[in-house]
């Protein structure tokens, strides 16, 4: 064989090694990848499950034991490198949007972080979704306006069935509805009143007059000596000038109503599934828990915390 001969030999070897080279790395890659996206899929839905658990373990302590034995203590597990929280949130301690006066619903949209426009233009929206009369309001959105969306949606005229309707609403922006709207606003209280004895921190830093500071100090009292009477109540609030009319705040007896039930499931390196329901729980002695809505898939952005 010639020199020449040999060198294109050579070449020949190398150009083939060179390419058996990169198939072998391409292989190895696409082999990971399908390993990594395989791990994936099964601490997804090892997640999903632990979301599950964390709901039926909540409905199995609302069935029998008192509310305020449930509230007190944690609901989480942990199995390995896979866990749930879940937690509790009593609608009554929430805003009806169904009942909330005008007043009261424009104050909440403005201590949201609207600003007085925006909070006109919401709250006109908001109310006009709801009048089954379908009043033209000065600054609501029309039939028209919602036709004229890329999705366009067609008002209830109604009571509002859930508050996820309120995504639809003309101004309720994502990042507004993440924020503020789906954590202090409910359908499941029932009526105008407020039981602040179980409203969340949300929803107490949106009522008039409730600074951070009185906020904080409310949460701390509530931790540790519950309010158990209306005159309880009245005394904290009076010390602080802080009034009760616009949103009937109150201590409500009886029992729990409507529970919304969040549990965040985890598994492997941060992977998150959130699962969310709402149960009626009634009864005296063990509990009746009946189930009103569930949702399997709720964005991992809007779980507690």
């Amino acid at each position: 064989m010639t020199r020449n001969a040999r060198g294109i030999a050579q070449l020949v070897v190398l150009w083939a090694l060179l390419l058996l080279g990169v198939l072998a790395m391409s292989f190895a890659f696409s082999m990971r990848t399908e390993a990594q996206a395989a791990r994936n899929g099964l601490d997804a839905a090892r997640a999903y499950f632990q979301a599950r658990t964390g709901i039926n373990r909540a409905i199995a302590e609302l069935s029998s034991a008192p509310l305020d034995n449930v509230l007190s203590r944690e609901i989480a597990g942990e199995d390995g490198d896979a866990s749930y929280v879940v937690d509790v949130q009593v609608e009554r301690g929430k805003i009806d949007v169904n009942f909330v006066s005008e007043p009261a619903l424009k104050e909440v949209l403005r201590n949201g972080g609207l600003d007085a426009d925006e909070a006109e233009a919401v709250g006109d929206s908001i109310l006009s979704w709801r009048d089954a009369a379908r009043a033209i309001r000065a600054h609501g959105a029309t039939d028209a306006d919602y036709a004229a969306l890329p999705d366009p949606v067609r008002p209830r005229y109604g009571k509002l069935r859930s508050v996820e309707e309120l995504r639809s609403v003309r101004g309720v922006t994502p990042e507004f509805y993440r924020r503020c709207v789906g954590k202090v606003f409910t359908v499941d209280a029932r009526t105008p009143q407020v039981d602040i004895s179980l409203a969340p921190a949300e929803v107490l830093r949106v009522l008039p007059g409730f600074t951070p500071e009185i906020v904080a100090e409310f949460l701390a009292r509530r931790r540790e000596a519950p309010f158990r009477a209306p005159a309880e109540l009245a005394s904290f609030l009076g010390e602080r000038n802080l009034s009760s009319a616009l949103f009937g705040l109150g201590v409500v007896a009886g029992g729990a109503g409507v529970v919304t039930l969040t549990s965040t499931g985890r598994a492997g390196s941060g992977i998150v599934r959130v699962v969310r329901c709402a149960v009626e729980v009634g009864g005296a002695g063990r509990n009746t828990v009946k189930i009103l809505r569930w949702a399997d898939h709720v964005p991992a952005s809007e779980e507690p915390g």
